[in-house]
């Protein structure tokens, strides 16, 4: 701990030193020593030791950044350093020489680590906050020091330059593949919330359901937005343990009607693309033992022959007389 004495103490030792620690002070500082190790070693406060210093009219000279290879970055001065675990390479910066050249061996006295490493690290119970949680005091106060700030015009979001570069960015990185690991993650955990059963529907056309009032006229009880696994099937009818899908000719790129090289914009795929993405579905709901029939949205034009068709084939009982015209 660090000797700290009043001024007028300080300044009383100072005057009345020994010519020969007064020496001594100086020649260990030009030796090597700090002020703040001197100040520990011989009991004295630190600024009774610049006032020796001073005396002695003593500067010693920090060349340390000219050792460095220094990078002008627009303006900022630059270092590189490598990282104690990852070896990656760490950028300090600075619009001041002297600050960016202390900071960075600051960093590199106290082992500080590139930011991928300090973040692993933090995980689990290398988290200062594992184990632990806010109480309602602290709760509230963090609610309150939120209140207004980040919304409307406060929002940097509100902004459309921001907006459309933050977009723009995001779908680079997204093409380019470095979001690979994070869609995969995405993709697992939607998964596993559909196998939860935590998504209860999916988006529902107005054809769907016309053909679920159409079923219900023939005394045939049907579900809706069935879950399979991972995916939501949109018909499922249990008393032939049945699973219709209805296929939108544009939004399922119908063969009948569209070559396997046709973008779709709307779903941003090609018509092939489409295709076996619907044909992973489709084995994968047999997989599971159903029986499965699709319908395509060009056979339900004009009437529902199709579904009448479809139920006739797993009901040999099935009768159904059109009404008189």
């Amino acid at each position: 701990m660090r000797n700290t004495l009043p001024f007028d103490i300080t300044y009383d030792i100072y005057l009345y030193m020994d010519k020969s620690l007064k020496k001594q002070i100086v020649s260990d500082y030009l030796s090597g020593k700090s002020s703040v190790k001197l100040s520990e070693e011989l009991k004295i406060s630190k600024p009774t030791i610049l006032k020796v210093l001073n005396e002695f009219n003593v500067i010693r000279k920090r060349n340390r950044c000219e050792s460095l290879n220094i990078i002008d970055e627009n303006g900022n001065f630059v270092f590189y350093r490598q990282c104690p675990n990852s070896k990656q390479e760490i950028k300090t910066s600075s619009k001041e020489k002297t600050i960016a050249c202390r900071n960075h061996f600051r960093k590199i006295s106290d082992g500080s680590l590139c930011k991928p490493c300090s973040l692993e690290l933090q995980k689990g119970s290398g988290n200062p906050f594992y184990g632990k949680k806010h109480n309602d005091k602290s709760l509230k106060k963090i609610s309150n020091s939120r209140k207004g700030k980040g919304t409307g015009l406060k929002n940097a979001m509100s902004n459309e330059k921001w907006r459309t570069k933050a977009s723009e960015n995001l779908r680079k990185k997204w093409e380019s593949g470095d979001l690979e690991s994070t869609r995969k993650k995405m993709s697992d955990t939607l998964k596993q919330t559909r196998r939860l059963g935590k998504i209860k529907s999916g988006i529902t056309s107005k054809k769907e359901k016309d053909i679920i009032e159409f079923l219900k006229k023939l005394g045939i009880e049907s579900i809706q937005s069935y879950r399979v696994d991972t995916k939501i099937c949109d018909i499922y009818i249990p008393k032939y343990n049945l699973i219709i899908e209805y296929f939108g000719d544009y939004w399922h790129c119908n063969p009948n009607k569209y070559k396997s090289d046709y973008f779709n914009q709307k779903k941003n795929m090609l018509a092939e693309e489409i295709w076996d993405y619907d044909k992973k579905k489709v084995d994968l709901i047999v997989s599971y033992g159903y029986n499965l029939e699709v319908v395509w949205e060009k056979e339900l034009k004009h009437n529902n022959k199709k579904i009448i068709n479809i139920i006739t084939k797993y009901d040999t009982n099935f009768r159904f007389a059109p009404e008189r015209s």
